[in-house]
């Protein structure tokens, strides 16, 4: 049972509506949503935050057996108290391949499975409030080998930004809490990560300039999702 299957299994156990579980997670119900649909994975601070409201061990919500303890300290994982080395934080995939490990492992200081870096995916940040779009761009793509990560307005995208570190970010200027400029303006504080401005409003993007921040470039909306992947493509690689 994968990450998604088991969330979803253990809501339903409690009698908790997504709309419910997310209301005590102060998150978006959309965010229960792609997490149980496997879209979106949750950070390791989720996972955390999830087993608490809940009322189970982590271990449990992540499928671990039960002869093993499992902890999340600082975003870090620890298997009966040895921290594992080189898992990223945002891989729920790579948790689930541990506790198969795990499950087969009858020693006390597992090893982490052997990870595959011969073709990393690389990490694409989408911030747009328009869920439709952002959607069909993940479905586009996710085939072509990117691991990417949807954020529907300002304040989440920027929480995912510092949790994500990705390889580029496709950022709309206007939304609702958080417009687009200002956070392009504290992305830029600390990072020079590649940002391609999304906007049906290219007229926009003088403030941008004015502004003297660095973009790679926009694209205007409509978006073309081919021109979208060229441009993926030719930034950051496949």
């Amino acid at each position: 049972m994968n990450f998604a299957e088991t969330l979803k299994k253990i809501r339903g156990e409690k009698n908790l509506s997504q709309g419910k579980l997310a209301k005590r997670l102060n998150v978006a119900q959309s965010t229960i949503g792609m997490w149980e649909s496997n879209k979106r994975a949750p950070r390791l601070g989720d996972i955390n935050r999830i087993a608490k409201v809940l009322n189970i061990t982590v271990s449990r919500l992540l499928d671990q057996p039960r002869d093993h303890k499992v902890e999340i300290i600082k975003n870090e994982l620890y298997v009966d108290g040895d921290k594992m080395i080189g898992l990223d934080a945002t891989d729920i995939n790579r948790l689930l391949e541990l506790a198969k490990a795990l499950k087969k492992d009858n020693s006390t200081s597992p090893e982490i499975p052997p990870i595959k870096l011969e073709s990393p995916q690389k990490k694409v940040l989408i911030i747009d409030d328009e869920e439709g779009m952002c959607k069909a761009l993940y479905s586009l793509l996710v085939p072509h080998n990117y691991k990417v990560f949807l954020a529907f307005n300002g304040r989440m995208g920027l929480e995912s930004f510092k949790e994500l570190k990705p390889d580029i970010v496709l950022l709309d200027l206007n939304m609702p809490d958080i417009d687009g400029l200002e956070v392009l303006k504290i992305i830029r504080k600390t990072s020079n990560v590649p940002v391609i401005i999304i906007t049906a409003h290219p007229e926009d993007i003088s403030e941008i300039h004015v502004a003297d921040l660095k973009i790679e470039g926009y694209i205007e909306k409509p978006l073309n999702f081919l021109t979208v992947l060229n441009t993926l493509k030719f930034l950051i690689g496949e």
